[in-house]
């Protein structure tokens, strides 16, 4: 037991505490004067789940891991594809399956496999540039998965793979004429999104996001509550367990899409600044792990996971700041759900081997 905790990389892991430590406290008071009092308990009990497995997944030599992920990715499929048949549909979606009496979200887990199979496929050959049909099978590897989640629909999970879609082919070497045929392909397909594959409401946030006083007690009511309550946070905040948006339910969906809100009322700008220096912190720390990598797959892994948690950042603050439209991307930490946590404690325990297979070497 004492070999696996050497695994872990000391500086990583006191950002995570850190962050662990602010989320809970948010949750604490979002869920107070609501049902969810008790949520903070249960994502702590999450957060253990997450760090014995990242624990697990330290010791391990991490060559090992990628050896199995293509099996991996093609059980991600299977999953995504059954979840569209026999998953619990709550809220007009149907992404969850229900096991023991817990909702588990398959594509919260299938964004690290993506990642896992294609940094392994990628990183398996030496060339310095990627060609064509190299390129093709990525984009392939990773468009697909795209499509069954958006299908459930989960508009914000799907975005949330464009990082291993983008990072990867350039480390690899991707010619600039490739990068702007990448560039071409997303457009159309944003445009193709919007005409044919987005749902009313998907339509509704957009439109919300550029005009939010468009529709202040109906689709822009969240984000116009998320704004009045980081706005009246100040410099210092209100205070723990006194922010006036938070405490009076006036805040929407404060433990999961809002909670940084909750956050920034009852801190201020310098508990953002705070939090936002902790994740800088983290982001620093994964692409270290990234140089220091032995091997390209693991390099690209951490690129690429990097690229993934500093996307749940930019979307989740700017959605809460009304900077961007609502996604729907929780923020690693502060939103509650199981799925995500364990999915985001599985790639911090990955990265944490390669720190520490460097290290022994």
């Amino acid at each position: 037991m004492r070999e696996r905790f050497r695994a872990l990389d000391p500086r990583l892991l006191w950002v995570i505490l850190a962050l662990m430590a602010l989320g809970t406290l948010t949750l604490f008071s979002a869920g107070r004067n609501t049902p969810q009092a008790g949520i903070w308990l249960k994502q702590s009990l999450w957060n253990l789940l997450g760090m014995l497995l990242m624990l697990l997944l330290a010791s391990m030599d991490p060559r090992r891991i990628f050896r199995y992920s293509f099996p991996a990715y093609l059980v991600g499929l299977v999953a995504l594809a059954a979840v569209l048949v026999v998953g619990r549909k709550i809220g007009g979606s149907t992404r969850w399956f229900m096991i023991a009496g817990q909702t588990f979200q398959p594509s919260e887990l299938m964004k690290w496999v993506t990642l896992l199979y294609v940094s392994q496929r990628l990183g398996s050959r030496n060339a310095d540039t990627v060609d064509r049909l190299e390129l093709l099978g990525a984009v392939g590897l990773v468009v697909f998965p795209m499509l069954l989640i958006q299908r459930q629909p989960d508009l914000g999970m799907a975005l949330s793979f464009l990082p291993i879609l983008l990072i990867i082919p350039l480390m690899k070497g991707l010619r600039a004429r490739w990068v702007v045929a990448l560039l071409l392909l997303i457009g159309v397909g944003g445009f193709g999104a919007w005409k044919f594959g987005l749902k009313p409401y998907q339509k509704q946030r957009v439109l919300i996001f550029l005009d939010p006083s468009a529709d202040l007690r109906g689709k822009g009511y969240q984000v116009n509550q998320s704004r009045i309550a980081i706005g009246s946070g100040g410099l210092i905040g209100k205070g723990f367990t006194s922010g006036s948006q938070t405490q009076l339910n006036f805040l929407p969906v404060k433990t999961t899409d809002f909670a940084f809100s909750a956050w920034a009322e009852e801190r201020g700008f310098l508990g953002v600044l705070l939090a936002l220096g902790l994740f800088g912190l983290l982001l620093g720390r994964i692409l270290d792990a990234a140089l220091a990598a032995h091997t390209h797959a693991e390099a690209y892994f951490c690129a690429g996971a990097a690229g993934i948690f500093a996307l749940h950042l930019l979307v989740n603050v700017g959605m809460v700041a009304g900077a961007l439209p609502n996604k729907g991307m929780v923020l690693p930490f502060f939103s509650a759900g199981g799925s995500s946590t364990l999915s985001f404690f599985l790639a911090l325990g990955l990265i944490m081997g390669i720190l520490h297979r460097s290290r022994v070497k």
